[in-house]
């Protein structure tokens, strides 16, 4: 059985990303699951969570992006958690430089898909080729978000992403799930985020999979936290 491949991302930042793709894989590590971690967040913050970090003539996943014939498994390093291995960040990396396939990230980590149970890739917050190729490779996405309409915003621009990827790139993309972080519904704003969740949608009629951005929540009264 070939491995599940999970994307954590979000376009907006200090959603805890990272956080949750680190905590994700040491979780399925800890219960049996056997574990890519593919840190492709050029800050190299997944990678580190693990003990580990590129040293620069290390092969990285960012090197895919400079030379797609790299073989991506000279660069898996074994972590010191149970059933997790690691492939790290170039932090020094500065963007793509040469033209690479959307589908490039997912043909270089199919011969790695054997070995392992699940790949998680921790993407950094933007729209670029990365991002594209992050989705393109993915089954799953699960999208962290603080239950603020900044937040919301940035889920909807995700969100945008992920449905055209989808329809056009990779058909096998089938979940996005939003994981809320850092909650504490004693404040307003959170509640009322909350209330927009897709399961409140879905019980007005409106089903999560048709792609609907639910808009930006709204304070009701301004004087409550």
């Amino acid at each position: 059985m070939t491995a599940r491949v999970i994307a954590v991302s979000n376009r907006k930042g200090g959603t805890s990303k990272t956080t949750t793709a680190v905590n994700l894989a040491a979780a399925l590590g800890g219960h049996g699951a056997r574990v890519l971690m593919v840190d492709l967040d050029s800050q190299g913050h997944a990678g580190l969570g693990f003990g580990i970090c590129a040293a620069p003539k290390d092969t990285t996943v960012h090197d895919h992006f400079q030379d797609p014939a790299t073989p991506l498994a000279a660069g898996i390093r074994r972590s010191a958690f149970a059933n997790v291995d690691v492939l790290p960040a170039n932090r020094s990396f500065a963007g793509v430089t040469t033209a690479t396939p959307p589908l490039g990230l997912a043909r270089a980590l199919a011969p790695l898909a054997a070995a392992y149970d699940a790949i998680i890739i921790d993407t950094s917050p933007s729209a670029d080729a990365l991002l594209v190729s992050a989705l393109a490779a993915a089954d799953y996405v699960i999208v962290p978000t603080l239950l603020h309409h900044l937040a919301v915003d940035g889920v909807g621009q995700f969100a945008r992403s992920y449905f055209r990827v989808a329809a056009g790139l990779n058909p096998r993309l089938r979940g996005l799930s939003l994981l809320p972080v850092q909650v504490d519904l004693r404040v307003t704003m959170q509640r009322e985020t909350r209330a927009r969740s897709p399961r409140a949608s879905e019980r007005d009629g409106c089903s999560p999979g048709s792609g609907q951005i639910l808009p930006s929540p709204k304070r009701s009264n301004s004087n409550n936290p």
